[in-house]
């Protein structure tokens, strides 16, 4: 797999990122206020060493990352589950996560013993998070509904309308029927009186 910086880009002098992640481009929540709007982040292992993970994070306050740090195997998956609780309003592309990388053949270590003052990362990307409120989603979709039911309503007046203007022309031509009739009885009358 090609090496890639990810999409806000790498700072001066950082490597780039080496492993495959899912998503890749963008972090987006779906959130509502004071409630847990979580996303699933798969990171693979594409190369040929074992490598450690971190993922880092722009508020601590906001973000909860698990597992953070841990070893991947070469062709492992992991998936770590980021959280965002969110008490006010986010301003999206404001945050960010880091997902750094680096080989790690010392099987006597802990993830938290790879990851160092001192340890180098061999890639790393950063990827933007976005923020939807769940919540003006759903009142977008009731607005549609009810736009929606409004649009119902007005067809179903206009041919409630179409059928009664079909009923009273209906009705004029019974009428103009029945006045023909009554004109064909007076002829017949009148013949009648004649004879």
């Amino acid at each position: 797999m090609a090496a890639t910086k990810g999409p806000t880009g790498n700072k001066a002098g950082e490597p780039a990122f080496q492993l495959k992640v899912e998503p890749f481009d963008k972090f987006v929540f779906k959130y509502k206020l004071n409630e847990d709007a979580n996303i699933d982040v798969k990171i693979t292992n594409t190369l040929k060493e074992r490598q450690c993970y971190k993922v880092k994070c722009t508020d601590n306050e906001i973000f909860r990352v698990r597992p953070p740090l841990a070893f991947l195997k070469p062709g492992e998956s992991t998936v770590v589950r980021v959280t965002a609780r969110l008490k006010s309003q986010p301003e999206s592309s404001k945050h960010f996560f880091a997902i750094y990388h680096t080989k790690c053949s010392d099987m006597n270590k802990t993830p938290r013993q790879a990851w160092t003052a001192e340890t180098k990362p061999d890639g790393v990307m950063r990827a933007p998070v976005l923020f939807e409120d769940a919540g003006a989603v759903g009142e977008e979709k009731k607005d549609e509904k009810k736009d929606e039911k409004k649009d119902e309503k007005k067809e179903e007046k206009k041919e409630e309308k179409k059928e009664e203007k079909k009923d009273e022309e209906k009705k004029d031509e019974v009428k103009k029927e029945e006045k023909k009739e009554e004109e064909k009885n007076d002829e017949v009358k009148k013949e009648e009186k004649k004879e």
